[in-house]
């Protein structure tokens, strides 16, 4: 059993919204009589049991498609969140790291095109990362701390989500493709039980250009989803992951539900779920 969830600004608008979608997908139907409507002073949030389904690839794209909508999430019916993971660059904070450190070593241009396309899942994440690290080489360990004080913000809502969490008892994790100097602070900052990073090697003070360990890639945040909730003894089907780009599909795709944050086109077309404005409060509309 399946139920959507659509988050406007008004509830009409929100019944217009599916009532759309099933005169254009016509595989696709909802028990409008049964909709549940809860208004809040931003947000309208409709739940809708599904009566029939059809091809979700279509249903994304109507989706995509509708300027009304904040968010939208086809979830288990009495869906029951206990762990939530999320990637952290232009997810949790507003920036993506490694381009901040380009800035620093006078390379950003070059970095933030190789992060722009491995993004999009254009590039190799593995073979991009490394080309990117490598131009880094020689910085200093400071700019690590100058970056994470001076150019860092965190995204709009992501405390209020963190508090959220906490409050229904949800263990809270951060995978990135970035760094773990950089999920370690805001980790802490945000009272999340835990994180999961590449690490920069450092000789002497300075960047080498290497990086420690095993890449966090996409493949390494499906395994990561499935190990840190088997130690929690959390059922997959009870998870959740939230990010943008490519290097989260896995994650994403093995989650009980799998949010695309302000995404990749890549990643729109994938997820069951997406956000579509850069407010991650809206995580927790859609889960509980």
């Amino acid at each position: 059993m399946l139920e959507l969830v659509l988050l406007t600004q008004k509830p009409d608008t929100a019944q217009e919204i599916a009532i759309a979608a099933s005169r254009e997908l016509p595989d696709w139907a909802w028990h409008l009589a049964d909709a549940a409507t809860t208004q809040k002073p931003a947000t309208c949030k409709t739940t809708l049991p599904v009566k029939k389904t059809g091809d979700r690839k279509s249903l994304r794209r109507f989706f995509q498609k509708q300027p009304a909508l904040l968010a939208w999430a086809l979830r288990p019916a009495k869906f029951n969140p206990r762990l939530v993971a999320l990637d952290m660059d232009s997810t949790v904070i507003e920036q993506e790291v490694v381009d901040e450190l380009a800035e620093f070593a006078g390379v950003r241009e070059k970095v933030a095109t190789i992060t722009e396309r491995a993004m999009r899942g254009e590039l190799d994440f593995n073979s991009a990362l490394a080309e990117r690290v490598k131009l880094l080489a020689g910085l200093p360990e400071t700019v690590l701390f100058e970056v994470l004080q001076q150019k860092i913000t965190l995204t709009r809502g992501a405390e209020e989500l963190s508090h959220l969490l906490r409050a229904h008892g949800v263990f809270t994790y951060l995978f990135s493709g970035g760094f773990d100097f950089f999920t370690g602070a805001i980790c802490q900052k945000l009272g999340l039980t835990g994180h999961y990073a590449n690490r920069l090697e450092l000789q002497n003070g300075r960047l080498t250009g290497n990086i420690l360990g095993d890449i966090v890639n996409r493949e390494r945040k499906s395994a990561l989803l499935g190990q840190v909730a088997e130690r929690h003894g959390v059922a997959l089907v009870d998870t959740v992951a939230v990010g943008d780009g490519a290097n989260d599909l896995g994650m994403l795709a093995r989650a009980g539900l799998g949010i695309a944050f302000v995404a990749k086109p890549a990643v729109l077309e994938e997820a069951n779920a997406a956000i579509l404005i850069r407010n991650l409060a809206l995580v927790g509309e859609l889960i509980f």
